[in-house]
């Protein structure tokens, strides 16, 4: 017990540095969003206060093991060992913790943040913060709903939503990092235009999918009619290098709107 008391304290200390990085503080914003509205957006469900405790220091002890664990990637050696037993220790706490709800929350949250930590693992800083964006946005609501036992199906279509998100904020950055006289398959308008489109499948789909499942068709209507709204105020812009920037900004608001009003439409 002592060494893994260390051990956790040591590899804590140590991912303080991730800290400064960009996309690990969208994420982590991401991450208190999203368990925020996802558990006071639960349907037919009337969270205890107990449950919002628990609820959150599952959140946070997931977040805590992530960093954990992605902080051993560049640790030495003999120092892997310590943060992977501080990674595991939190896991299980978590783990534990799940149970008090159900054995299918505490599955669905090993799922879920076996996907985060491969996402955090594997993505680096150059790339965009979309990718980490996509799976909590997915993940979270679909732990915190089964756990207050509000699982609705209509969660699925999270996955597809979160695909369209990082490709169209790749076209977007495609377009930023793109010279006009750079011969390439696709322009800078092109990548631009590849980023919009996205944005307005993902309204098209949700709107759709409203109409044929019993999700409430008026938010989902708002939901595309802001998309449509954010895609007019992308297109106005000139393409250049600065308002392609403002761009990527409109681009990534306009999918976590699309995807925060499909979540309140169920």
């Amino acid at each position: 017990m002592p060494l893994t008391v260390a051990a956790i304290g040591q590899q804590m200390l140590t991912s303080r540095t991730l800290l400064e990085r960009r996309p690990v503080q969208v994420a982590l914003g991401v991450l208190a969003a999203t368990t925020i509205l996802s558990i006071a957006l639960a349907p037919e469900t009337d969270a205890t206060s107990w449950d919002w405790v628990r609820l959150l220091v599952i959140a946070v002890l997931g977040a805590l093991a992530v960093l954990v664990f992605a902080s051993t990637t560049a640790a030495r050696t003999e120092d892997r060992q310590e943060g992977l037993i501080g990674a595991g220790s939190l896991v299980l706490v978590a783990l534990i913790l799940n149970l008090t709800f159900s054995l299918g929350a505490a599955l669905v949250f090993s799922i879920g943040i076996s996907i985060v930590t491969l996402v955090a693992v594997t993505d680096s800083d150059d790339r965009s913060a979309w990718a980490m964006t996509g799976a909590l946005l997915v993940a979270i609501p679909s732990w915190t709903w089964s756990a207050l036992e509000a699982w609705n199906w209509g969660l699925l279509l999270l996955v597809p939503l979160a695909a369209i998100g990082i490709v169209s904020d790749g076209h977007m950055r495609a377009a930023v990092a793109l010279p006009e006289t750079v011969s390439s398959p696709l322009t800078s308008r092109g990548h631009r235009l590849g980023g919009w489109l996205g944005v307005l499948g993902a309204a098209l789909l949700t709107l759709g999918t409203a109409l044929v499942t019993d999700a409430d068709n008026g938010v989902a209507a708002v939901g595309a009619a802001g998309a449509i709204v954010f895609a007019g105020l992308g297109f106005a812009a000139p393409s250049t290098a600065a308002d392609a920037r403002r761009a990527i900004t409109l681009v990534d608001i306009a999918l976590l709107w699309i995807a925060l009003c499909w979540i309140v439409s169920l």
